[in-house]
């Protein structure tokens, strides 16, 4: 994943000019397997983010990115119009999922969910394998759990933040469908006594950087 992080003067007219970036940009990429989506935050702050399955598919993205922004700053006046909006510089970074550490339905769909839950921190670097080892074996409690189903999707920095760091993606419909439902999980795993013992010990593994409340943004 791709990923930008950026504030802007006026979101109504970034989230106007959305559409027809994302369908030159669709385009332009036809040719591999990528998925976009953009979104805004409560704490203000725009994320977009460009998903790419496969590693090579990923260095080919990467290489002809700075041709593909060069071309579509000259063809698309809303590109220039919402980059001129821009409050602060872009943070760019790069992301690998780690797929043994999520949960994630065979049904997902990036499309289906307009609201995500997102948290970044930092592990200590001599403290990763036992982090992700906590996960692995907190993941497999909650699955053995009557919980309702739900995603729960993983990725570690590549550039951009220190490697040490995670960002974590809890998909929902809805903010309060996300609350709701979590709150019912919650219900159910403070009576597990293992699965309370294996979070408590992951939390104190982590310092968290940032938790953020994403909306997506239409893009027709």
């Amino acid at each position: 994943m791709l990923l930008n992080e950026l504030r802007v003067s006026d979101t109504d007219i970034y989230k106007k000019n959305y559409p027809p970036i994302y369908n030159w940009s669709m385009k332009a990429s036809a040719s591999m397997p990528v998925q976009r989506a953009a979104h805004v935050s409560e704490s203000g702050l725009i994320y977009n983010c460009t998903f790419i399955k496969g590693d090579k598919n990923f260095g080919q993205y990467v290489a002809t990115m700075n041709d593909m922004n060069i071309k579509i700053r000259k063809e698309l006046k809303e590109v220039k119009e919402n980059s001129d909006m821009t409050t602060q510089a872009v943070l760019r970074s790069a992301w690998v999922q780690v797929e043994k550490l999520n949960i994630k339905q065979e049904a997902y769909k990036l499309e289906d969910y307009d609201f995500r839950r997102i948290e970044i921190f930092t592990v200590p670097s001599n403290k990763i394998e036992e982090f992700e080892a906590l996960v692995e074996k907190r993941n497999k409690v909650d699955k053995a759990m009557d919980l309702r189903k739900y995603n729960y999707i993983v990725y570690k920095a590549i550039y951009g933040y220190p490697v040490n760091t995670y960002l974590v993606f809890v998909p929902e419909k809805s903010k309060l469908d996300f609350y709701k439902f979590q709150d019912e999980r919650n219900a159910i795993r403070k009576n597990n006594k293992e699965y309370v013992e294996i979070e408590k010990k992951r939390t104190q593994l982590k310092t968290t950087i940032r938790i953020d409340h994403l909306s997506r943004i239409p893009n027709q």
